[in-house]
């Protein structure tokens, strides 16, 4: 698959690219003053959020978020018979339906052009902050990896085995798309028109076997009305189901499925 070079000025600032790619960049770079300005911008914005220091968490945080997910009831996935019901909304808030955050916003949100990869160094960056700040206190969230990466994406939809499934989206137009391969034990899971959600939200993909148990496969990646996840898939998965979650992801579903896509 041949990569757009306009698009790795990202990856070329946080180091991201093989040796390789890098050599093929440069020379790119050389003769290109637009790709140029934006490694400028980017290798700023990067310098500042890489010396931020990130908040010390409370004492006794990770004994309340133990004692509160002990104390919340759990309800499983029907899968086998195919519904979307699933867990009581943030019970003491008595919301069941898709949260009030992604209500009434935009499907098409983008950023300005230039800019869209100056907002992707700073969620990654602050994301990796957030994980330093989890690891110090000893505090693992639940939510799977983040392998959305470009290479790990590439390897899936190359991959001789790759195989395409569609699925549907339950509060909107739009599209939803997984492609996966078993050699690379890997699927790439994209959406377009789901509700932009708000800072405190995001969209988080499960991947479901036959006996119904929900598993988190992570937080997707939303830039405007996209969402995209590059993530581990176990063989015995027969659907994958995305619903709306607080940014730092949830240990089950907490709100109806906004995408569904079965994989059999």
């Amino acid at each position: 698959m041949t990569t757009d070079l306009h698009n790795l000025t990202g990856a070329y600032v946080l180091d991201a690219l093989s040796t390789a790619e890098r050599v093929v960049f440069e020379q790119h770079l050389a003769d290109c003053p637009a790709c140029r300005t934006e490694v400028d911008e980017l290798s700023e914005v990067a310098v500042h959020l890489a010396i931020a220091v990130p908040p010390l968490p409370a004492a006794g945080m990770k004994e309340r978020v133990l004692a509160d997910i002990r104390a919340r009831p759990q309800r499983r996935l029907d899968d086998a018979l195919g519904q979307t019901q699933l867990l009581p909304a943030l019970d003491a808030l008595g919301r069941t339906d898709i949260m009030p955050a992604l209500n009434g916003l935009s499907d098409n949100h983008f950023p300005p052009p230039r800019r869209e990869w100056i907002i992707r160094v700073a969620v990654g960056v602050a994301a990796a902050v957030a994980v330093v700040a989890v690891l110090i206190t000893g505090l693992t969230m639940v939510g799977g990896e983040h392998g959305g990466d470009v290479v790990a994406a590439d390897q899936v939809r190359d991959a001789r085995d790759a195989v395409t499934r569609n699925g549907v989206l339950t509060v909107a137009d739009g599209a939803a798309t997984a492609v996966f391969s078993a050699s690379v034990g890997k699927v790439v899971v994209t959406t377009t028109g789901l509700p932009t959600p708000d800072n405190e939200h995001g969209y988080q993909l499960w991947t479901i076997p036959a006996d119904g148990t929900p598993r988190s496969a992570g937080m997707m990646h939303v830039s405007g009305g996209r969402a995209e996840l590059t993530a581990d898939l176990a063989q015995d998965t027969a659907l994958l189901a995305i619903t709306a979650e607080p940014s730092n992801g949830s240990v089950q579903p907490t709100t109806p499925i906004v995408a569904r896509i079965p994989l059999n």
